[in-house]
C-alpha cells in the first residue's frame, strides 16, 4: 500500500510543473485541461470494453460518476489549471494540501469522528509543513489576479472532499474503481472542453513541450495516478490517499527550482519533516486510537 502511495505522490507531485508548463507554452487552460481528461477517460474504458471489463453502469453509478466527474476532475482542475496561470506550480500544490483537511471537517460534522483528534493533529502538522516550505513562493506574488487564482483553488478543494466521499460510497456499494475512474475522468473532461468552448480560442501553436506534458499528463498523470488513487480509496478510505496533497507539493517545489527556477529555501527541508510526521499520524490514526482505548482499559482495570 505505501509502495503505491509513494509513486502516487511522486506522480502528482510532477503533474503542476507539466501543467504550468504546458500553459506557460501558450494553451488555453480549459482546453489544455479538457482534452487530456477527455483523452484518458475514453482511452481508459476502451482498455476495459476490450479487456473484458463491464463498463456500463447502473442509474445510481451514473449519479455517482457524473457527481465525482464534476466535482473532483471539472471543477478541481478547471480552477488549478486557470490558476496556475497567476501562480507558481509549487504553490498551486501547496494550496492542494487542504484537501484532506477538507474532507476531515466534513466528516467530523457527519458524525464520523472515530480517531478524530490524532487525524486532526496528523493534518494540521503536515499542513503546517507545507506553509512552512511554501511561504517563501506564495508571498511573493501579490497582485490581484493571484490573490483570485488562490481563493478559487481553495473553493475548488471544498468541492473536492464531498467528491472524494462520494467516490469512496460508491467503491463501497460495488463499482468497479478503474470503471469509476474512466467516466469521471470523460464526465470532467466533457464539462472542461464545453467551458473551454465558450470562454476560450481554440488555436493553439503546437510545440513539442506541449505535446510532451500533455502526453505525460493523460499517461502518468491521469491513467496511472488516478488508477493509483482509486485503488487506496478502495483499500485504506478517502483520508489517507488524500495526502498525497501534503508530500507532493515538497516534490513540486523541488521539481519547479530544477525546471523553471521557483523558489527553493532551507525551510522546504523543515518543512518536510512536519509533513512526513503528519501524514504518519494520519495514516495510523486508527491504530493509535486502538492502542490508547487498550491502554486506558488496562489503566482502569488495574
Amino acid at each position: 500500500m505505501y509502495l503505491v502511495y509513494g509513486w502516487m505522490c511522486l506522480i502528482f507531485g510532477t503533474t503542476f510543473l507539466a501543467i504550468k508548463v504546458g500553459i506557460e507554452g501558450g494553451v488555453p487552460p480549459f482546453l489544455f485541461a479538457g482534452t487530456r481528461f477527455l483523452a484518458a477517460g475514453g482511452l481508459l474504458l476502451l482498455f476495459l470494453k476490450l479487456t473484458g471489463t463491464k463498463i456500463a453502469l447502473t442509474q445510481q453509478q451514473r449519479w455517482d460518476a457524473g457527481f465525482v466527474g464534476t466535482t473532483m476532475t471539472a471543477l478541481l482542475f478547471g480552477c488549478l489549471y486557470w490558476g496556475e496561470q497567476h501562480i507558481s506550480s509549487s504553490a498551486a500544490a501547496l494550496l492542494s494540501a487542504t484537501a484532506p483537511l477538507m474532507i476531515m471537517l466534513i466528516e467530523f460534522f457527519r458524525g464520523q469522528r472515530g480517531a478524530v483528534m490524532l487525524k486532526i493533529s496528523g493534518l494540521l502538522t503536515a499542513l503546517l509543513g507545507v506553509g512552512i516550505a511554501l511561504y517563501p513562493a506564495v508571498a511573493a506574488k501579490d497582485s490581484w489576479l493571484a490573490m483570485a487564482a488562490v481563493a478559487f483553488i481553495l473553493a475548488s478543494e471544498v468541492a473536492y472532499a464531498f467528491g472524494a466521499i462520494r467516490s469512496r460510497l460508491a467503491l463501497v456499494a460495488g463499482v468497479d474503481p478503474f470503471v469509476l475512474n474512466g467516466w469521471q475522468m470523460l464526465v470532467g473532461g466533457i464539462w472542461l472542453l464545453a467551458l473551454s468552448w465558450s470562454t476560450e480560442s481554440w488555436q493553439v501553436t503546437g510545440s513539442r513541450s506541449i505535446v510532451v506534458t500533455w502526453l505525460y499528463l493523460v499517461v502518468f498523470g491521469s491513467l496511472i495516478g488516478h488508477g493509483a488513487y482509486y485503488w487506496l480509496v478502495r483499500t485504506a478510505g478517502p483520508l489517507l490517499p488524500s495526502t498525497w496533497t501534503y508530500v507532493s507539493p515538497i516534490i513540486a517545489q523541488l521539481v519547479g527550482f530544477w525546471f523553471l527556477a521557483e523558489s527553493l529555501t532551507i525551510w522546504s527541508l523543515v518543512g518536510l519533516c512536519f509533513v512526513l510526521v503528519g501524514v504518519g499520524a494520519v495514516s495510523r490514526a486508527s491504530q493509535l486510537a486502538q492502542w490508547l482505548s487498550k491502554r486506558r482499559k488496562t489503566a482502569l482495570s488495574a
